[in-house]
């Protein structure tokens, strides 16, 4: 089993503003690291008779985030190459699937969202609440919530499962709730 979880965000900035060297370390962070994490496992897999490969993406992989280009096109670059790979593999018994979280609370959730205090006029705990409140669940996934997913499809009870794109976001994809937040922030 592999489960590519590594990620790079980046400060707000348009496709115009973002810096090109922040740019390239992104989509190396986030869609290179994993093809050559894959590349390396693969093989094995292929000896041993099969195996799972999980991707964590993110919701801006399926639904872009204002501001965040790099970010958006490197999770959707990461969705594209898992479905790729599950494709291309899937004959040799290798499931590979991806998974979309919505907000976590991460240190990388928590450095993201530091942009918004002050525009907002809150701590970040108040941030976080601003940013949940049109969620249907009304807050952000703790990690164990994520890795429970990862368990489920790296196990035999996924054993049909292949290409998948699986949203884990408390309902935020059934509404736009971050691209209303952040554009009432402006």
């Amino acid at each position: 089993m592999l489960v590519n979880n590594a990620a790079m965000d980046q400060e707000p900035a348009s496709v115009v503003d973002i810096d090109p060297d922040i740019w390239e370390q992104i989509l190396r962070t986030n869609v290179t690291g994993p093809m050559l994490l894959m590349k390396g496992v693969i093989p094995h897999m292929i000896r041993a008779g099969g195996g799972s490969i999980i991707n964590i993406a993110s919701l801006a992989g399926i639904r872009s985030i204002p501001n965040m280009p790099a970010y958006s096109t490197s999770k959707g670059a990461l969705v594209a190459l898992t479905q790729q790979a599950a494709l291309d593999f899937g004959r040799l018994k290798i499931r590979c699937n991806v998974i979309c979280p919505g907000g976590v609370r991460t240190e990388m959730t928590d450095w993201a969202m530091g942009f918004f205090t002050e525009k907002l006029k809150t701590n970040l705990d108040g941030v976080l609440s601003y940013f949940s409140k049109d969620v249907p669940l009304h807050r952000l996934a703790v990690p164990r919530e994520i890795a429970g997913i990862c368990s489920y499809l790296a196990s035999e009870d996924a054993s049909f499962m292949t290409g998948a794109v699986l949203p884990v976001d408390g309902g935020a994809a059934i509404v736009d709730v971050s691209g209303a937040a952040i554009s009432s922030i402006g």
